[in-house]
């Protein structure tokens, strides 16, 4: 998405105040070391709501009281101030929303004195709104821990941003903290969400089918089993014995057990004239068709809260094209001799005045809805619960159906036997066969409809997953990657002996390497030269950047951190030979030179590919005349630095 840090403030304790400015495209802060560069960085993280901070101890952390960046996200501002660790807040943060960039010329600490101070958690779910990720729950079997899946979160953007200094040329590590097993698998599962491609739809989908495919294959296993289990005896022959107790006027316990019911079934009670007539079939079918009834009650209730969930789920989907429609439709037109009386052709300045002030606070208000842009709610957790309960209560009003239908059956029996005592003998004669049937063998009916409406909800769930294409989408992305990784890198520093072949990378896994000459596949590690090293992980970042620019549901900013990216080289010389004796500049500063070349050609091609440009920090020792359009600050050891 197109969002980026336009501004970086440090508070002091003191009442003291440092920033630094950004613009979009590139941007570069020099200078010597030990001046403040890579702090930046680590700054930003913490802001980010990282969970330990990485800000170097010494004069930045002495000076500091809050830290805060100010992100530019399409047409509003988002705002994030966090206590410095040093405090007692530093679990807490800031959030602040404008949709005007006035609030910057004043910038002070008091702007936070008006804000609430959240716990950590709570402010980096409000941001996340904003940049349109809410996914509640990204686990696809419904029995996994959620505290290892979970919800989606914007940290696991956060190996994506930046390369620091020990990370640019590494052989062994691409992405920031994927040391932490934890961290790089959330990095993993999180991207296709965090890049747009999935939703809370997708993985509601994904759970429900996850669900009925083990109900079908339970189901299917218990046809082929044939094999009743203890309980599921206790209940059928419970229900056999009820049956004939209803006939002859007596009570069955609710708790009896197995042991006890084979008792009764090999000698039932006798029926008699005065046991039959307390039978009382016609109050116990009412009873139950009033209790049938009641569940209905709430399956109406339970289903209308659903459709409201799923209509808010819509409607949150459909707000972007909802304030573009609104937009389109408030244009506010009149006859320019609209003021003008049509008897004494006199001009009413008044009413123009008044037409004007109507059209202006049109066009503000336009302004203001278009500033709003993405603010999502996940109701995936409310809308899976209401489903289970409403298949909860079908499956209970099935049931009590087929024991309303029992005692039906079992009235009219005895309404169409003629004698008394018959009717006793005949319900006795029934009862003591279906025992029998029961206990004699080792099978049960199944019912052939749960499995059919199975298949058929099956069918349905996958076809609304396939509706999201995500394999289609990895593997077009894949093939996007290696494209623009191989281009980039080809204009880099990279040795001519491994040439031709393709850099790869796989979403699936994040596993980079090198394709090369169409056989052999060499990871990073089985290279040699820092330059090799650094050409990778530059063309790698570079190439996810314009990925994450083009996916245009994508919640990632599009930033990126590199902290000195020269150190491979470690140029001796930055100027022509001082003698005068040749005009050749050293190879090493050439191609420090040509790494800046090489991210400025990018951002130019994914700003003409995408229609914005988006952001590259670099902190680096070089400085080159030809740098001196991008560099924001430039410090040094005895003059200007960040503290």
């Amino acid at each position: 998405m197109n969002a980026y840090i336009i501004q970086i403030f440090i508070f002091g304790k003191d009442g003291g105040k440092r920033e630094v400015k950004f613009t979009d495209g590139l941007n570069i802060i020099t200078g010597d070391s030990k001046t403040g560069k890579s702090a930046i960085l680590e700054i930003v993280d913490y802001c980010l709501f990282s969970s330990t901070s990485t800000i170097p101890k010494g004069v930045v952390e002495n000076f500091s009281e809050l830290y805060s960046i100010v992100i530019k996200a399409s047409e509003k501002y988002l705002i994030i101030g966090r206590p410095s660790k040093t405090t007692e807040q530093s679990s807490k943060s800031y959030i602040g929303i404008e949709t005007s960039d006035h609030f910057l010329k004043n910038m002070s600490v008091n702007y936070f004195l008006n804000l609430p101070l959240r716990p950590l958690k709570e402010a980096q779910i409000e941001v996340e709104k904003h940049l349109g990720i809410s996914v509640l729950d990204t686990r696809i079997d419904k029995t996994e821990d959620k505290r290892k899946a979970g919800k989606s979160s914007m940290r696991s953007f956060i190996p994506l941003l930046f390369q620091h200094q020990n990370l640019i040329a590494n052989k062994h590590s691409i992405f920031y903290r994927f040391d932490d097993y934890y961290k790089r698998k959330k990095t993993i599962e999180d991207f296709p969400i965090l890049i747009g491609w999935e939703s809370s739809e997708y993985f509601l989908h994904a759970r429900e089918l996850e669900e009925k495919t083990k109900e079908l294959k339970a189901h299917n296993k218990l046809i082929q089993s044939l094999k009743l289990k203890s309980e599921e005896v206790r209940e059928r022959l419970k229900a056999i014995i009820e049956g004939y107790y209803n006939v002859i006027g007596l009570e069955l316990d609710p708790g009896i057990s197995l042991v006890q019911l084979k008792k009764i079934a090999r000698n039932l009670p006798k029926f008699s004239n005065n046991s039959y007539m307390n039978a009382d079939l016609s109050r116990k079918i009412k009873s139950k068709e009033i209790e049938r009834e009641a569940v209905r009650g709430d399956i109406i209730e339970t289903q209308d809260l659903l459709g409201l969930l799923e209509r808010n789920s819509f409607l949150t989907r459909g707000h972007a094209s909802q304030l573009r429609f609104l937009e389109m439709t408030s244009s506010l037109e009149f006859d320019g001799d609209v003021s003008i009386c049509p008897i004494c052709n006199s001009e009413d300045t008044s009413l123009r005045e008044g037409i004007c002030l109507v059209s202006d606070s049109r066009e503000e208000l336009k302004s203001e809805l278009a500033k709003i842009g993405s603010y999502s709610e996940d109701n995936s957790e409310q809308i899976e619960g209401l489903r289970k309960k409403r298949n909860s209560l079908k499956q209970m009003i099935s049931k009590i159906t087929s024991e309303i239908k029992a005692l039906e059956e079992q009235d009219q029996r005895i309404q169409v036997n003629k004698s008394i005592r018959d009717q006793g003998f005949l319900a006795k004669g029934m009862a003591d066969a279906n025992i029998k049937n029961l206990l004699s063998r080792n099978d049960q009916d199944i019912d052939s409809t749960d499995a059919d409406e199975l298949v058929f909800r099956i069918k349905f769930l996958k076809g609304k997953l396939e509706g999201f294409d995500l394999k289609s989408k990895i593997k077009e992305a894949e093939i996007f990657l290696s494209k623009k990784m191989t281009e980039i890198c080809n204009t880099l520093d990279f040795e001519d002996e491994l040439k031709p072949g393709e850099l790869k990378f796989s979403i699936e896994k994040f596993d980079f390497y090198y394709h090369f000459n169409g056989k052999e596949k060499i990871h990073l590690s089985e290279m040699g030269s820092g330059a090799n090293w650094l050409a990778c992980h530059l063309s790698l970042f570079l190439a996810l950047l314009h990925l994450n620019c083009k996916e245009k549901n994508s919640s990632i900013p599009s930033f990126l951190f590199i902290d000195q990216p020269s150190q491979v080289y470690f140029p001796s010389k930055y100027k022509e030979l001082e003698d005068g004796s040749s005009h050749t500049v050293d190879e090493n500063i050439i191609q420090v030179k040509n790494i800046f070349k090489v991210i400025q050609n990018t951002l130019n091609i994914i700003k003409k590919d995408c229609g914005f440009l988006p952001q590259v920090v670099v902190m680096e020792h070089a400085n080159e005349e030809e740098f001196s359009p991008f560099i924001r600050r430039q410090w040094t050891k005895d003059g200007d630095k960040l503290i």
